[in-house]
């Protein structure tokens, strides 16, 4: 049996869609219910049968947090995806990021060991990488430097990762995947959703940096490739292309019959928006949107190597514009009229 954490976010719904469609047994862990709809819409994406795909799971509620219900709804399960965490930049949700991400992998590693789980595959994230310092892409053996102002959630992911490295040098068989920014449909609400929402409304302003990006899907079958294999002790960068932003918010806007953003985004700029959106965040009472290391993370330029990965399982990538064809196309089915001025 396998077990699946974060069932119910963007990349857990693609690996539990990747599992249940070859008809292997999934048990599949969710926190909120109210998400479980939106998986279903996902496996429409792909096919025809999502109700009876649903139908097929396992699902368990619980928390990575909470170790011994954990470990309950782990019990006789022979491999583990862990793919459950928080993905947040901003300064009010460090205590979470750092709880669910480092505390909770601490978690799903020790239930392995103690369950005798066959293999693990975690989901980690560029942001856990060492930096470039000779101007070559960033790879696998790059060392962490804890000196760089990283932030909560990359610290979170390191950590999280030295819980897998400790399990590995105790016995556990697990690998690692360190998936660059991901391109998929469905969650509306967040990651480069945000970005389409945010193009549809009329952008006028891009980001001067660069970064690497992949489809959901390329991940999810690469976890499953790897975890199916005999690789143990290794982590691997999951990562198609490295582009400008602009090149990706450019194709967003034709696609959306958009004006392309033809400002550049700059510092002063920059710091003005997070005047502004601090401003807003206390005059409605809700949270911010973005901060300075957000729109800084924009603004960095960052490369990333595939050749671990392609060598190892000779993985083929989507091409990242056929990637944001596919979600855009998505998104304007899902809303339509959208596209109209």
């Amino acid at each position: 049996m396998i077990f699946l954490t974060g069932a119910s976010g963007l990349l857990g719904s693609h690996v539990l869609y990747e599992l249940v469609r070859s008809g292997r047994p999934v048990k599949a862990l969710y926190r909120n219910k109210d998400k479980l709809p939106l998986v279903e819409k996902i496996f429409s994406y792909y096919a025809r049968d999502a109700v009876k795909l649903m139908k097929s799971i396992e699902w368990v509620r619980g928390d990575v947090v909470d170790y011994y219900a954990l470990r309950e709804c782990m019990t006789g399960a022979n491999l583990v995806f862990h793919a459950a965490g928080m993905v947040s930049f901003m300064d009010n949700d460090k205590k979470d990021v750092m709880r669910i991400n480092a505390h909770g992998t601490a978690n799903v590693v020790n239930a392995c060991m103690e369950l005798g789980v066959g293999k693990l595959c975690f989901v980690s994230s560029i942001a856990a990488l060492g930096e470039s310092t000779r101007g070559e892409p960033v790879h696998e053996n790059m060392l962490w430097n804890a000196e760089s102002d990283v932030s909560a959630y990359a610290v979170s992911k390191f950590q999280a990762e030295m819980e897998v490295w400790r399990g590995i040098h105790e016995g556990l068989q697990a690998v690692i995947v360190n998936p660059s920014v991901i391109i998929g449909p469905g969650m509306w609400y967040k990651s480069i959703a945000q970005l389409i929402n945010m193009v549809s409304r009329g952008l006028r302003y891009y980001p001067a940096g660069s970064g690497g990006y992949v489809d959901v899907r390329d991940v999810a079958r690469a976890m499953i490739i790897l975890t199916d294999s005999n690789i143990s002790g290794e982590r691997f960068i999951i990562n198609a292309e490295n582009i400008p932003h602009r090149d990706l918010v450019n194709a967003i806007a034709k696609l959306l019959n958009r004006s392309v953003p033809d400002k550049l985004m700059t510092p002063v700029l920059m710091k003005t928006i997070c005047i502004l959106e601090r401003i807003r965040s206390v005059i409605t009472g809700t949270p911010r949107r973005v901060n300075w290391r957000t729109l800084k993370i924009a603004a960095d330029t960052a490369a990333y190597s595939n050749q671990k990965i392609t060598e190892a399982i000779g993985l083929q990538f989507i091409p990242v514009k056929e990637s944001v064809e596919f979600v855009v196309n998505t998104y304007l089915k899902d809303f339509p009229g959208i596209h109209t001025r």
